[in-house]
């Protein structure tokens, strides 16, 4: 089965990380009991959605294995959102970036086939990390009946339209209909798919589908084409049009270091593609969880 996004998570007391292999960072307190902390290796695979990445950053959240006592003390457990909406305990989320998760033992050799390539990797590590901090940041404002930050609430409104137009607007070349590397692999001189990411064949009612889809879009696309050509002949010169129509708005940048505060929970984000250091403690084993989503 091919996997999607793979996660290990390890409790900590106290967890200290290499980040940009030059700057160590500690969160957690290795001699107080009611620091908790949960360390989370993450990976995806060749065909990861960022719908799958929004719900393993849920189920991240949500996963109840953390307890500030020791395990079997009685104790009940909890995840890192229930630690942190409450003023008891000291929470930490450490998140590092571990492609090898990964993998598949043939032999006496491991192989990696399975693995999103390093850019389209980078970049849903990056949409996860800001998806956990999404979350908890909005936990954070609810607890302490805060506002969300505009620049928050603007980006976030922002994402949401630019998911909505997964249909495509008419601009878009059809061509480029389906030019989604993690979705498909192969694609013929229409730009119709003809093999999943995993290099499969598409079967015969996927490709009928796909067609029609980029037939009605070619339509849509040849009538914005004609639209925009008869609102090019009504203006003296196309640089108006030009810079009016295809200027995109760019999303606020993300402002986390002012918004997300270490006392409702130390968020830290492993580099990606470094070299990596470790240092941690624990007393509450059994330490290790791992599940994919």
């Amino acid at each position: 089965t091919t996997m999607s996004v793979s996660i290990v998570v390890q409790r900590f007391r106290q967890c200290k990380l290499l980040l940009n292999e030059e700057q160590w960072v500690a969160v957690g307190d290795g001699e107080n009991s009611t620091s908790c902390g949960l360390l989370a290796y993450i990976s995806f695979g060749s065909s990861t959605t960022q719908s799958q990445v929004e719900t393993a950053a849920q189920t991240l959240l949500n996963l109840p294995v953390l307890t500030t006592g020791l395990w079997g003390d009685s104790s009940s457990t909890q995840s890192i959102l229930s630690l942190a909406t409450t003023s008891t305990s000291s929470c930490s989320l450490v998140i590092v970036p571990q492609a090898n998760l990964i993998s598949k033992v043939k032999g006496k050799t491991i192989q990696y086939h399975g693995q999103i390539d390093k850019v389209s990797g980078e970049q849903l590590y990056d949409y996860f990390c800001s998806h956990v901090q999404g979350i908890l940041l909005e936990s954070q404002c609810e607890v302490r009946s805060e506002e969300l930050p505009e620049w928050y609430i603007k980006r976030k409104k922002y994402l949401e339209q630019q998911k909505s137009k997964k249909s495509h607007s008419p601009s878009t070349p059809p061509e480029e209909l389906f030019r989604d590397n993690l979705k498909y692999s192969e694609w013929d001189d229409r730009g119709i798919p003809t093999k999943d990411s995993e290099g499969n064949s598409l079967t015969k009612s996927a490709l009928k589908k796909l067609t029609k889809m980029y037939e009605a879009h070619k339509k849509k696309h040849s009538k914005w084409k004609e639209e925009e050509q008869r609102r090019c002949d009504d203006v003296d010169g196309s640089e108006q049009t030009t810079s009016s129509s295809m200027v995109t708005e760019a999303p606020p940048s993300e402002q986390w270091d002012g918004s997300l505060d270490e006392s409702f929970c130390h968020y830290v984000k492993g580099s990606f593609g470094k070299r990596q250091g470790l240092e941690f403690s624990s007393d509450m084993g059994p330490f290790v969880h791992s599940f994919n989503v």
